[in-house]
């Protein structure tokens, strides 16, 4: 391969897994131009797995922005200073399918020079090393920088030059993804902008090459179908929504509510049909998106499951524990309501905690924990977003403070920690001693007692603590 002397390039194949959805890149050659001008040695990351690399090499070339802005199969070029070389470089993203393998092609073209010897980019127009060299630079900015989807602005243009009779019908489907503030909220903006990603990328895929994909607000898309009648493009909004189904991000199922309209005469207002897309795009919301959340909590409920010890018969355990001690106390109905909800909801947050610490056997480093620390501020956002459970986030945010104070998120300690969550840390805590888990061993039911016991007034109420010693050397049947 012929190249100027500063441009470099790697090539990465492409990781699938037995359901053939992506997963990563492996990177598997590096031209030998790379090691002159990053001064990096190939063996040190060749065979490696993309999300590796960036984190051994977040800032070197640019790695971190391409790793989060990349998409299988969709092209992208940016241009961008790199400070570690000191050199502006336009970077152009394509795959190859030449090879017995699909390969990524990260191509680094050196612009240093032209920049600064002139307004335009790179002069020659030809496509040279599958490389578009483009005249008018202002075609780069045509691309949503999150998403490789095209951005308003070259929708607006695109709709002035198709808006013509002979592209009739002209069908436009306004789509917004349905709890992409409670993804934001619960698991970080990260997670948002990789929701996001996704759904470009089912939507590029079901999407024709002439068919106009854009993203034109936070989680707001718009897709402009020439030649397209009304009824086509609604079975393209079915299929998406089906790859949705069976394309799960992760932990976070991705939900879009659509609306299609569509221009069947040349004297019709383009901007009409927009708004009728758009209205019927916000009707599907209103029930679409409340359905996205309580699937969404299903869900995670059930990969929660599978990933940790929280199963069902730990919250019916819970549940048991719980009533015993609230009949005891005479809490009231509302109370005891909580107390149900609690038991089911409270350890929602740990979806958003890594699997290999969940699963961890052994003690947990001080890093690890500030992780497992962060379930019940997450499990707080994700109530907020959900019905059933949002009279009970605060309790989530809270359950497990201390009666000394030192508990997290240490807001609250005594008297101070609502009464549902004081009664619900001792049966938590009980239930956790007396059933398998991989970070503790297992107690008989009158060690466990002893340990309450033994924390009583410093992790525990003391008072709560003594009345469910009482009550469970009473109840011969529970364990």
């Amino acid at each position: 391969m012929e190249y100027p002397p500063n441009d470099f390039y790697l090539k990465f194949n492409i990781i699938y897994n037995n359901e053939g959805n992506f997963i990563d890149y492996i990177l598997d050659y590096v031209s030998d131009e790379f090691k002159k001008m990053t001064d990096i040695d190939p063996n040190m990351i060749l065979g490696k797995k993309f999300s590796d690399i960036v984190v051994d090499y977040a800032e070197k070339l640019c790695f971190k922005e391409i790793y989060f802005r990349v998409i299988p199969n969709i092209k992208l070029k940016f241009d961008t200073f790199i400070k570690d070389l000191g050199r502006l470089y336009l970077i152009n993203i394509f795959y190859d399918n030449s090879g017995k393998e699909k390969q990524m092609i990260l191509y680094y073209a050196d612009i240093t020079q032209v920049k600064e010897n002139s307004h335009e980019i790179i002069e020659p127009d030809k496509q040279k090393n599958n490389i578009i060299y483009f005249k008018d630079k202002e075609k780069l900015y045509y691309r949503d920088k999150l998403t490789g989807l095209y951005n308003k602005n070259f929708f607006e243009e695109e709709l002035q030059r198709l808006d013509t009779k002979r592209q009739l019908p002209m069908s436009i489907i306004m789509g917004d993804i349905n709890g992409l503030k409670l993804i934001n909220d619960a698991f970080g903006h990260g997670m948002g902008d990789a929701a996001l990603r996704k759904a470009a990328e089912i939507m590029t895929q079901s999407f024709r090459e002439e068919d106009i994909i854009s993203r034109v607000g936070g989680d707001e898309f718009i897709v402009m179908l020439p030649k397209t009648s009304e009824e086509t493009a609604s079975k393209i909004v079915n299929r998406i929504k089906s790859k949705c189904e069976i394309n799960p991000l992760d932990f976070v199922k991705i939900s879009i509510s659509f609306g299609v309209a569509a221009k069947t005469e040349a004297d019709e207002d383009i901007d009409k049909i927009i708004k009728k897309a758009e209205d019927r795009m916000y009707f599907k919301k209103l029930k679409e998106s409340k359905e996205a959340k309580l699937s969404m909590i299903k869900f995670l409920k059930s990969r929660l499951e599978k990933i940790t010890y929280e199963t069902r018969s730990h919250y019916d355990r819970l549940k048991t524990l719980t009533l015993l001690m609230a009949n005891a106390l005479n809490l009231s109905d509302s109370e005891k309501e909580e107390l149900r909800l609690l038991c089911e909801f409270h350890d929602i947050g740990k979806i958003g905690v890594s699997k290999t610490i969940l699963q961890k056997e052994g003690s947990l480093n001080n890093e690890e924990w500030e992780n497992v620390k962060r379930h019940s501020e997450i499990g707080y956002y994700i109530a907020r977003e959900f019905r059933d459970a949002k009279p009970i986030d605060e309790l989530i945010l809270i359950h497990h403070e201390r009666w000394d104070g030192k508990g997290y998120p240490g807001l609250f300690k005594e008297n101070e920690i609502p009464i549902v969550a004081r009664v619900f840390a001792i049966a938590d805590a009980y239930d956790v001693m007396v059933n398998d888990r991989p970070y503790k061993s297992l107690m008989s039911k009158y060690e466990a007692l002893n340990e309450i016991k033994n924390q009583s007034g410093r992790q525990f109420d003391p008072y709560i603590s003594e009345l469910f010693i009482k009550l469970m050397e009473n109840e011969e049947q529970i364990v």
